[in-house]
């Protein structure tokens, strides 16, 4: 019985790029719908947390950094969350 080696590989990936456009829709659908000044601050924060998983997920799945060791996984989840918490900062201050 043989198997193709890269069949696990590629449905990794179609899952992985499944869930990015899953993520995009729920950005773009919160943004959208609930984007409006009353709401705009939670919308901002679901926005920012889902592009926290597609980050997540570009740099895991598609460059390999779920191979790297836990300090290079930390780094840039560290950097992540630093980056996206400074945009969310702006966010409120510019509100």
């Amino acid at each position: 019985m043989s198997t193709d080696p890269h069949a696990a590989t590629d449905r990794r990936l179609l899952s992985a790029w499944g869930m990015l456009v899953g993520l995009t829709l729920v950005s773009l659908a919160t943004v959208l719908v609930f984007g409006k000044a009353e709401a705009g601050l939670p919308a901002a924060a679901v926005a920012l947390v889902a592009s926290y998983l597609k980050a997540r997920a570009v740099l895991d799945h598609f460059l390999g950094l779920r191979r790297a060791g836990r300090a290079w996984r930390g780094f840039f989840s560290a950097s992540l969350a630093v980056l996206l918490g400074c945009l969310m900062a702006i966010y409120v201050a510019a509100a």
